[in-house]
């Protein structure tokens, strides 16, 4: 059975210019992930084209740190 993911979209706050580099919250997405997939690759690539058809560009997803959220993906 296939999970419906919470998705945080972010991207870096530009007035930090030195580590550690910190994102800002700028939207949100529900996102399935498949049963199946080799090595989260179907998963970013449904994560990609959530974010292409709102007019992200895709940088990299991972785990989210925010409890509300199951993933985060940083976005240019």
């Amino acid at each position: 059975m296939s999970e419906v993911k919470k998705i945080m979209i972010s991207r870096y706050d530009e007035t930090i210019k030195e580590p550690p580099y910190k994102t800002i919250k700028i939207d949100e997405m529900l996102v399935v992930k498949p049963d199946k997939d080799n090595l989260g690759e179907e998963f970013c690539e449904r994560i990609k084209k959530c974010l292409n058809q709102r007019g992200y560009k895709f940088k990299f997803y991972t785990s989210s740190e925010n409890k509300n959220f199951d993933f985060n993906a940083v976005v240019v």
